[in-house]
């Protein structure tokens, strides 16, 4: 399939700009050519099927609108059921999720206390408590008993916590709630939110005889041993509230509960929104038959109570809620109070609960004779007022395509010049340079790296004419080369970062970079820049042949490479980045050289490691968890330069604090000693394996890997480039 978009004559013929033009013009034009079919058959559809129904309501609605309304109003309350029973467990769902979390967050403190030390948090008996600010309140028994040393060390550790119970209060505090920690010793640490309240109301009974051990949701969560929702309770606002909790363990097993508790308010609105008329009422009914949640906080069907709805009911009315706690849906007629009612319900999978909501019959039937006349009448203006915006909604569509379709040209040819000028200009300027021509000057004033790159060649046929100008005097031919070749090492060498340590203000990282040509000048080059505060971007490349043509390709790869990554808006596209720049080395390479290249990107906070690996070796990965070297698995990508038109496949993991990266080129692996035996795969990774922890910073690493190379050579004669890059990953440390 590719192959044959790629052969197509639009896309396979023509310069690069041509080509861009013309694929992001055709791209549009379909889109915009599909959009507008869409339209206008969604448009003409519309129109028959109202003009259709319309006529065929007007005929029939007499006849007919009793039943039409029951049907209606069933079918609107088996849909409402439905959605706001999706609605409440999604949002319920979520409650439980933060629960199951802040539980890991307190095991992954209480199971490795070495990681932590000892804070201290405010004791609500001592000072007032602010809203969503955490504490820490001990029990009563543990009040009159006092606190032993080992059990202040384990408070101490505990109150790490805040770092997940905080961020979770701010979550939860647009209504009354509480997150909360109760441990089986006898404390609690918490936040509380109280909108409008600068301190929170700590009641004397709370202050002095409140024992987290002997609370319900303790009990049952302990008893149960896995996440559980409690009774609704009257909270301190006067508003009906929940608590979900879960256990969590220490290295020893059952340690305590950690809960949310939280307002029916954070609810209330999906409740309120599913109402219908003046009667409705929508609960959730748990597994038990007992209300959970009620827009009634008291009188029929309330959420207070807590009575199993089965007993004491009529014969319809039990019916449903057998029908709901078994888990069904659908729709029935209740009796209640001597008045019937339309009951629609719906299953909440997840927490085996089911949603109901009701509306008095009489409240929908009466209105129902009233309407049948209006009904007639208003199909009538309303079909013809349909019809004339039909017909103006169809002129603005035609205006509006055909507005789109000129500032799209426009558009897509001010873009395609805006990229690909400033490449051609250095291309002909290179190519004019390269043709013997130095007083050629190349001017890109793109402020960027392409600008860069002009400059760097106007400053070295500055320097080349510098210095043949002074050659000429001199007779040897030697000498001539050699000065040449020293003013490339130069420019070459002033390219590549070399300032170590590089962004010391990000302490995420750690990274060192060295490069010895096997000649004054070489093909191999490394690279590495922030892209932004949080990603860092590093890449290797090895430029085929040796000398100054692969030098000059290896500028020209690297700064291509670079302009691609930092034109590109929003997330970085690796695989497209490497196919853009592939595209470009393969215009006018008569000499038919590549390079292979290795480029990953990193995200410094979550420490998500995006790569791409076109031909080159594959890099060394230190596992901090596994404690040793092994290659990293890279999929199967062409070399660049060599082919145009190739996709890439990018891949991504994720480096943990204390991982190493070591990216190398061949001129490692294949470094021959006197005996002429290669360095090898198996020899890399030995040394890699070898080192110890007071080699561990990126710089110390190569180091390490540059002398054992050496020692292995010996004084034979370096047969290629070598070029190594050291990425220490330090982790990202919450502010």
């Amino acid at each position: 399939m590719n192959e044959k978009i790629y052969s197509l004559w639009f896309l396979k013929k023509g310069s690069i700009r041509n080509r861009i033009f013309r694929l992001i013009l055709l791209g549009s034009m379909t889109i915009l050519v599909v959009m507008g079919l869409l339209v206008a058959y969604g448009l003409y559809t519309m129109d028959s099927v109202f003009m259709t129904q319309s006529d065929q309501l007007t005929v029939t609605s007499a006849g007919y609108i009793e039943n039409v309304t029951s049907q209606q109003i069933t079918g609107r309350l088996t849909d409402v059921a439905q959605t706001r029973a999706l609605a409440i467990e999604t949002e319920l769902s979520g409650i439980t999720n933060d629960t199951n979390y802040l539980a890991y967050g307190v095991e992954s403190v209480i199971k490795n206390p070495e990681y932590f030390a000892e804070r201290s948090l405010p004791d609500p008996r001592f000072q007032k408590i602010r809203p969503g600010e955490v504490y820490i309140h001990r029990g009563a028994k543990l009040q009159a008993s006092g606190v032993s040393p080992s059990l202040r060390h384990e408070i101490g550790i505990m109150s790490n916590a805040l770092s997940y119970i905080a961020p979770m209060a701010k979550q939860y505090n647009q209504f009354e709630s509480s997150i909360f920690i109760g441990s089986k010793n006898g404390y609690i640490i918490a936040a509380d939110n109280a909108p409008g309240k600068e301190y929170i109301n700590m009641t004397e009974e709370f202050l002095t005889t409140y024992e987290p051990t002997e609370r319900g949701w303790y009990k049952n969560t302990k008893e149960r041993g896995t996440i559980t929702f409690n009774d609704i309770y009257v909270g301190a606002d006067g508003y009906p509230s929940f608590t979900c909790s879960a256990p969590y363990e220490d290295n020893d097993g059952f340690a305590g509960v950690v809960a949310i508790a939280c307002s029916v308010k954070s609810i209330s609105d999906i409740l309120d929104n599913s109402l219908m008329g003046k009667s409705g009422i929508s609960f959730v009914l748990s597994d038990k038959g007992k209300i959970m949640l009620s827009t009634n906080h008291e009188g029929l069907m309330n959420d207070v109570d807590g009575k199993d709805l089965r007993k004491d009911s009529s014969d319809s009315l039990g019916d449903a809620v057998e029908k709901m706690m078994s888990g069904a849906s659908g729709w029935q007629i209740v009796e209640m109070d001597g008045q019937n009612y339309f009951l629609a319900y719906a299953p909440m999978k997840k927490l085996k609960w089911s949603f109901g909501t009701i509306i008095a019959i009489n409240e929908v039937m009466t209105p129902v004779q009233s309407a049948r006349q209006h009904i007639v009448d208003q199909v009538g203006s309303f079909k013809d007022m349909m019809n004339g915006q039909m017909v103006k909604f169809a002129l603005v569509a035609i205006i509006s395509v055909w507005s789109a379709l000129v500032l799209l040209f426009n558009i897509t040819s001010w873009l395609t010049n805006r990229f690909v000028e400033p490449i051609k200009e250095l291309t002909d300027g290179v190519r004019e340079i390269a043709a013997g021509n130095l007083e050629k000057k190349i001017a890109i004033p793109t402020r960027d790296e392409l600008e860069t790159l002009a400059n760097a060649f106007n400053n070295m046929t500055d320097k080349l004419q510098n210095y043949m100008s002074n050659l000429t005097k001199v007779t040897m031919e030697k000498e001539h080369i050699a000065t040449e070749l020293a003013v490339a090492t130069n420019i070459q060498e002033s390219m590549l970062p070399h300032t170590f340590p590089f962004a010391p203000e990000h302490t995420e990282f750690d990274i060192y970079a060295t490069m010895q040509a096997a000649k004054e000048v070489g093909g191999d080059f490394y690279d590495f820049y922030l892209v932004d505060d949080e990603h860092l971007l590093v890449t290797i490349a090895d430029v085929s042949g040796k000398g100054v043509p692969a030098a000059l390709f290896m500028v020209i790869a690297k700064t291509m490479l670079k302009n691609s990554v930092l034109s590109m808006e929003g997330e970085r596209d690796l695989a497209a980045i490497m196919a853009r720049t592939n595209d470009q080395l393969c215009q006018n390479n008569d000499a038919m050289m590549f390079v292979t290249a290795f480029m990953g990107i990193l995200n410094l906070t979550t420490g998500k490691f995006n790569y791409i690996n076109a031909g080159h070796n594959p890099p060394v990965l230190y596992k901090a968890n596994e404690n040793r070297f092994d290659f990293m698995p890279v999929a199967r990508n062409f070399v660049m330069g060599g082919m145009d038109n190739i996709e890439y496949k990018s891949q991504e993991l994720t480096l943990c604090k204390g991982d190493r990266l070591v990216l190398y080129t061949d001129g490692v692996t294949e470094a021959l000693n006197y005996s002429e035996e290669l360095f090898g795969e198996e020899r890399l990774l030995d040394t890699l394996n070898k080192t110890t922890k007071s080699e561990n910073s990126a710089q110390k690493l190569l180091l390490k890997l540059e002398q054992v190379l050496k020692n292995y050579v010996g004084h034979a004669e370096q047969s290629d480039d070598i070029t190594m890059l050291a990425l220490v990953y330090n982790g990202h440390e919450k502010a």
